[in-house]
């Protein structure tokens, strides 16, 4: 019965199965395969692979000038949150291809695994290496701009998620060379955010001007007028006091050299070029930072292993040749050699292999022997031509390996308490959950707080550590005076991982933390600020890996408290703010439109507002030109909603005017019409004559492409459809719409309107009457409620997560806020002093 019973449960599985064949077998076309599975080439889809996108174009550009072709890069960030990389290099090749029919601009912005950096013939070294880069930005790019500067005309494709939308055209004549792309993230593909950031982007233009010494980088946010020009003729040198500015050093010159030497295991390919230069300090921590064909390697690999191993054993060999190492002295170790050191070592290889298409570890074996040759023979004559050097080098070894020996007795001790019968510290209030995953630990400006804390708190996952008082600046003391600390000791014994590096259990062990979010929870004034730096310079400088992990967050108690009538609220912060005016002033009017009548829900002002509000915002876009923002609106054809996709500024003298111009022939004829520079594309301001005595004043005309161009579109379409009037901006005659305050009421109030864009100032005056905003400033005035409501709640609460994107400027700004040198800690609050917004007095 059994065995019948079987074989008809194996037919019945059989006959519903789908049968596995070739038909089941996919190819992906084109670029689809990234589109897919987007993560195997930026890494991931998140903050870390958006600015991945542009620091592949950017990659192309630097090919460029190891090449010896390009000398400029330019990166802008537009108001619609595209994106602009040129350089002055060679141009990509805008020819047909022989093979595949199609230009070579096509072919390489289409086709994975097609480039000019497989054979050595067009570039002999490169960071660019797989034939991937520039294409996949183009596939995870909403729309994608390439324009070509190349044989006298510039070549001008569009494209969008990866295909061609608009074939190779010509869009006009210039006397330059190079490339300019530009790019819009796909919010298909990167869902949790697309704003660039600032600070990721000049940390990484800062290394490649230093890497590549001549080359100068600009970058411009157009969305917050900050701009930064980074030029360093003598490259790694500069890096080097770049990263040791503020602090006291023990050589003014950093020992700096290069060498080369053949790739043993293809002699045929160009030698391997090793470029180093390093400098001590009396700091604690050391710098070292690894660069391959200028990409940073944050995993270091074969040319950072090479040169630790060269400098433990060439200072070790000295100081026993020299007799400067005693018998009674604790043997030296790669850590202590280390201490103080700020070293950049950079690389140049011809076939580089990189773990990963992010390149975050160098793996060439042959790397590793030739940086130890050469680190180990240069490091060794500079120390021997210069002794007051190597002794003052050597003595500070020393005094790091009896630190080091002192510190690890002291973690010891603390280790030993934590496992003892003492256990945790008596003042942490624990959670009852052990999974380090799901639990947070909130460390609070003292006991008061911490009371409110704890009484506020959820006890399932939400641990509580007040701390009494400052604790010791990590950043002046020793290790080992600054684990006499007790407040120091209830931190590392509370958070589990130990402290600082080495072999013995008690030293960092990222796996062994209590939380996997540590929270920092001060006052929003100028001691909450100090405990917050100090508390941040303790873990940045010994449990470095809880940055890296994203385990450390600063909680975001609210700015403001606003109240009108019975409403009482908590603002985050400005932006929160001024869409909380525009709701406000939306809370009892109508707005109707004035030819027909016509009255919106009160759903539809909103959206109504919405739109508008954003539309002014991205018209910063135009107004930074001199162009009025409703007149730019207007020029939109009234069936697509298209804009202008240029602006010609004309100035002659103090008279200024603007001219529309909807697509490149328009600013083609726009040009041949006036008589203009060719250049223009490049060189955007001309003058149709140039100055002279007859002539003080002569017209001077400036080009500009309005990015933020598609993303008003989107908009005109989405509030003509809502019913707005829109086929005017500029402000009429006659009213075109009325806003009625307390409709029916006694105080009802009626304002008529001239233009669309009046609606949203008019909003926003209504939403600040009878509004009091009372800034907010410790966690104190909140009773435990309204602490857990505004800062603790995880539905509800805003975490500020710490992430140390550039570590040489984190390194720079502690050393400078919290370290011994006054005079450049002075000159920092001069020079910021009036960019405070809010100070505590």
């Amino acid at each position: 019965m059994s065995d019948n019973s079987d074989s008809q449960n194996l037919a019945n599985n059989q006959a519903g199965a789908e049968i596995y064949d070739a038909s089941k077998i996919q190819k992906l076309e084109g670029l689809e395969g990234v589109r897919k599975r987007p993560d195997m080439y930026i890494g991931d889809t998140n903050e870390r692979g958006l600015h991945h996108c542009v620091f592949e174009i950017v990659d192309n550009c630097i090919d460029e000038a190891l090449a010896g072709f390009a000398h400029a890069v330019q990166v802008t960030i537009h108001l619609d949150g595209s994106c602009s990389v040129s350089d002055d290099g060679r141009g990509i090749p805008v020819d047909e291809h022989a093979v595949y029919k199609m230009p070579a601009l096509e072919l390489v912005l289409t086709n994975l695994h097609a480039g000019g950096k497989f054979g050595k013939g067009a570039y002999q070294v490169s960071g660019g290496l797989h034939g991937v880069g520039a294409k996949c930005v183009n596939a995870v790019s909403e729309w994608f701009v390439a324009e070509v500067r190349r044989n006298g005309k510039v070549h001008q494709m569009r494209f969008a998620q990866g295909k061609t939308t608009q074939k190779m055209l010509i869009i006009g004549d210039t006397k330059k060379t190079g490339t300019k792309i530009t790019f819009k993230p796909d919010p298909v593909i990167f869902l949790t955010t697309r704003e660039f950031q600032y600070e990721i982007l000049a940390k990484r233009l800062r290394e490649l001007a230093f890497l590549n010494p001549g080359v100068r980088i600009e970058l411009e946010d157009e969305r917050s007028e900050k701009s930064d020009s980074f030029y360093f003729k003598d490259g790694i040198t500069e890096f080097v006091l770049y990263l040791n500015q503020n602090k006291t050093v023990l050589h003014d010159k950093p020992i700096t050299f290069s060498d080369s030497a053949p790739n043993e295991t293809n002699p045929d390919l160009p030698n391997i070029v090793v470029d180093v230069s390093m400098q001590y300090s009396d700091s604690y921590n050391d710098q070292v930072f690894a660069y391959a064909n200028s990409i940073y390697n944050i995993e270091g690999g074969t040319h950072l292993s090479g040169f630790r191993t060269a400098l433990t054993r060439v200072i070790n060999s000295f100081a026993k040749a020299n007799n400067l190492l005693k018998d009674k002295d604790p043997a030296i170790t790669g850590d202590d050699v280390r201490e103080g050191l700020v070293a950049v070592i950079s690389v140049k290889v011809p076939e580089p292999r990189f773990e990963g298409q992010t390149k975050t570890k160098l793996s060439n074996g042959e790397v590793d022997g030739i940086v130890q040759r050469i680190v180990g023979e240069k490091l060794r004559i500079a120390l021997e031509t210069t002794p007051g050097l190597a002794k003052r080098i050597i003595d500070k070894t020393l005094m790091a390996a009896r630190a080091r020996e002192a510190a690890r007795k002291a973690r010891e001790t603390i280790r030993k308490g934590a496992l003892s019968g003492r256990g945790l510290p008596g003042k942490l209030a624990d959670c009852s959950e052990r999974d380090p995953e799901l639990t947070e630990i909130y460390i609070v400006e003292g006991d008061s707080a911490g009371g409110s804390a704890k009484q506020g708190r959820d006890r399932r996952f939400q641990a509580i550590l007040p701390l009494r008082g400052k604790l010791i600046n990590s950043e002046k003391a020793q290790l080992d005076k600054v684990l006499n600390n007790e407040e120091i000791r209830t931190l590392i014994t509370a958070i589990g991982t130990g402290i600082g590096t080495g072999e013995d259990e008690s030293a960092f062990n990222v796996a062994k933390t209590r939380y996997h979010k540590i929270i920092i929870m001060t006052d929003a004034d100028v001691d909450g600020s100090h405990i917050r730096t100090l508390l941040l310079t303790f873990l940045y400088r010994q449990m470095r890996g809880l940055f890296d992990m994203g385990y450390i967050y600063i909680a975001q108690p609210p700015l403001y408290k606003i109240k009108r009538k019975r409403r009482e609220q908590y603002i985050d912060n400005d932006e929160q703010l001024n869409r909380i005016l525009l709701e406000l002033g939306t809370e009892d009017v109508v707005l109707t439109r004035l030819k027909d009548n016509h009255v919106f829900t009160p759903a539809l002002i909103d959206k109504v507002v919405e739109n508008l509000s954003a539309l002014e915002k991205l018209g910063g876009g135009v107004t930074r030109y001199g162009a009025s923002l409703a007149a730019y609106l207007e020029a939109h054809d009234h069936e697509t909603h298209a804009l202008p996709r240029y602006i010609a500024r004309i100035r002659i003298g103090s008279v200024e005017s603007h001219v529309f111009l909807r697509d490149e022939e328009a600013r083609g004829r726009f040009i041949q019409e006036n008589g203009l520079d060719a250049d223009l594309f490049d060189q955007p301001d001309n003058a149709a004559a140039p100055a002279d005595k007859n002539n003080p004043n002569p017209k001077r005309i400036t080009i500009h492409e309005i990015f933020e161009g598609n993303e008003m579109v989107k908009l005109l379409k989405a509030t003509a459809e809502i019913g707005l009037d829109i086929n005017r901006f500029t402000a009429t005659e006659e009213p075109r719409f009325v806003i009625t305050e307390n409709p029916g009421l006694k105080s009802e109030i009626k304002t008529s309107l001239h233009s669309p864009l009046e609606i949203v100032t008019h909003i926003r005056t209504l939403g600040r009457k009878g509004l009091s905003i009372q800034r907010y400033k410790g966690l104190g005035e909140m009773n435990p409620k309204q602490l857990f409501e505004t800062t603790m709640d995880p539905a509800k609460r805003r975490l500020l997560k710490v992430s140390v994107n550039d570590a040489a400027k984190a390194d720079a700004l502690f050393t400078l806020l919290m370290g011994d040198e006054v005079p450049p800690r002075r000159r920092f609050i001069e020079d910021n002093a009036l960019n405070v917004q809010y100070l505590d007095v």
